[in-house]
């Protein structure tokens, strides 16, 4: 029985993902990283809001 080349390693991309972010993110000043991290948790919130609806023709 053969087995297939892995053509995408998701345990490497998640610790190549995490390292360049420690390195960002160690290379900032403390407030700066606070900043940054708000920031992006701000981001995603406003992406798992939901999306209000468009009224169409059949709803009115």
């Amino acid at each position: 029985m053969e087995t297939k080349t892995k053509t995408f390693d998701a345990v490497e991309e998640s610790r190549k993902w995490r390292e360049a972010t420690s390195l960002r993110l160690n290379a900032m000043s403390r407030d700066a990283r606070i900043a940054h991290l708000n920031a992006l948790g701000e981001k995603v919130r406003a992406e798992l809001r939901p999306k209000p609806r468009l009224a169409t023709a059949a709803s009115c």
